[in-house]
This record gives C-alpha cells, structure tokens and sequence, in this order.
C-alpha cells in the first residue's frame, strides 16, 4: 500500500498495487512524498533531465516501524 501526501491539495490518499505515476502532479508543482508500506520508505521526488527530456524519480529514505504504524491505521 502507498499513500500518498499531496501537502499543495492537502490530501491524504491511500493505494495498493503498482507504484503510481505522479508525473502530471509534479509537473504543476505540486508537493507530494509518498509512504511505501511496501517496503518502508518514505519517497521523495527530484527532476532529472535526459536528453532534454525532463523526468521524475524517486529517493527512498527509511521509515521507523513506529512511525508507520501511525499510518496503517488510516
């Protein structure tokens, strides 16, 4: 499950399955980190270029088993 901080909208959104394609979100500057209960990270993006081609990726950063629990009850 991920759930996703959307801290421009104020939301808070929960998914399951494959990893979700924020790149519209991004794009219009939206401020967003994802919770991977998957794998327990918390992910941040930051803009590459290849090519000329602007891109979005991901840093994984680890998440403390207490401070997910705070978030699996959502």
């Amino acid at each position: 499950m991920y759930i996703i901080i959307n801290k421009t909208k104020q939301s808070c959104i929960k998914t399951t399955g494959h990893f979700p394609n924020l790149d519209k979100e991004l794009d219009e500057g939206d401020r967003i980190i994802i919770i991977s209960l998957y794998s327990n990270t918390i992910k941040v993006p930051y803009n590459v270029e290849y090519n000329g081609v602007k891109e979005w990726e991901w840093e994984d950063y680890p998440v403390d088993d207490v401070v997910l629990s705070k978030y699996k009850s959502l």
